[in-house]
């Protein structure tokens, strides 16, 4: 009988960024920030691939946290699911309310579960 696939690892640290919606502004060279984009956040199970290239294993299931920019302009998305970090080093970016991606560090506004369902349709995974 097969094996039943172990749980994830739960990571207490990601729980806020659960499919979460946030309003990406940057400061204007004028008093005030104009809206940039947006940031979408999911918390998703990862698994390590083990064994030979035809019948391979999935082990050591974890946690971890992906999210994707969008722009209001037609720059193209930007995507950040990186497996070699942990998941507290991931949420450095995101934790203080900036984003900071190259030389631009855009505020983050979280949006309410009221904004972010009407969000996620076109935005989300």
């Amino acid at each position: 009988m097969p094996q039943a696939p172990a749980l994830p690892r739960h990571v207490p640290e990601l729980a806020p960024y659960r499919r979460r919606v946030g309003r990406l502004t940057e400061p204007a060279a004028r008093a005030g920030s104009r809206p940039v984009g947006y940031v979408v956040t999911r918390v998703v199970a990862h698994w390590d691939t083990v064994g030979p290239h035809r019948s391979p294993m999935h082990v050591n299931p974890v946690e971890r946290l992906e999210w994707r920019v969008h722009f209001d302009d037609a720059r193209p998305e930007l995507y950040y699911d990186d497996a070699t970090v942990r998941a507290t080093s991931a949420l450095d970016a995101l934790r203080d309310g900036h984003l900071r991606l190259g030389d631009r560090d855009l505020h983050v506004a979280w949006l309410d579960d009221a904004e972010a369902d009407a969000v996620w349709p076109s935005l989300g995974w």
